[in-house]
């Protein structure tokens, strides 16, 4: 089926909500704080996806994708992770700036040409983020024992192992506080009243909002014990 690059990002992104309940329904409001879109554009969207058989679309519910919308969305996530993994390690792209990249090429690229580079990069597991890159027809499955930064206790200690931003500045702004795979960190005492989630980074503090540390996947490490009050 022919799809505009507007159809293969409204997949991409109920893919990428849905990603830890792959069955789950996809609110229309979630999908459009994703997109950047008003709500209400997002509906009539919903209903041409559902139409084409993309997606099951349920009023007041959401959308979850149909085995051919997430054969699509599945593509477009292999694309964009691979040209991500080659403008980083071939291109020295910087970290902060290859998301918009490739959203660009990712449309523009063939899947047989996907493949060819995935080959040429040595099948690359994982994307510079730390994003699962799936071989040819697998879906990217998250298959690590991961938390974001948000569950983890006061005084815990955890590696960085997925930064699953959800846009371009976001991902810019978790880049210069140092939120990169392999950086360790520790999650500190809360501030009384406060909601930020407090992070030691290399004998720095960094206050993290809601989003943010929903956005930051770590794999535990050893837990120490929690400061005496």
């Amino acid at each position: 089926m022919k799809t505009s690059t507007a159809h293969e990002d409204y997949l991409k992104a109920i893919f990428k909500l849905a990603e830890l309940s792959p069955d789950a329904m996809v609110s229309t409001s979630a999908i459009a704080d994703r997109l950047k879109i008003a709500q209400a554009s997002v509906t009539a969207m919903l209903k041409r996806l559902s139409a084409d058989g993309l997606i099951e679309y349920e009023r007041y519910q959401g959308a979850r994708l149909t085995p051919a919308g997430s054969a699509i969305a599945v593509d477009m996530i292999r694309r964009h992770r691979v040209i991500e993994t080659f403008l980083v390690r071939d291109l020295d792209v910087p970290l902060a700036d290859v998301d918009a990249e490739a959203e660009i090429l990712e449309h523009a690229f063939s899947s047989a040409l996907i493949d060819r580079l995935w080959l040429h990069l040595g099948q690359p597991e994982f994307d510079p983020h730390g994003a699962p890159i799936p071989a040819p027809t697998e879906a990217p499955i998250e298959r690590r024992d991961l938390v974001a930064v948000s569950e983890l206790l006061p005084g815990e200690h955890a590696t960085i192992v997925r930064v699953a931003a959800h846009n371009a500045s976001q991902l810019r702004l978790l880049t210069q506080l140092g939120l990169v795979p392999g950086q360790t960190i520790k999650r500190a005492t809360p501030t009384p009243g406060a909601s930020d989630v407090l992070l030691h980074i290399d004998k720095q503090t960094r206050a993290l909002n809601e989003s943010l540390a929903e956005a930051v996947w770590v794999v535990r490490g050893k837990k120490s014990n929690p400061p005496a009050e």
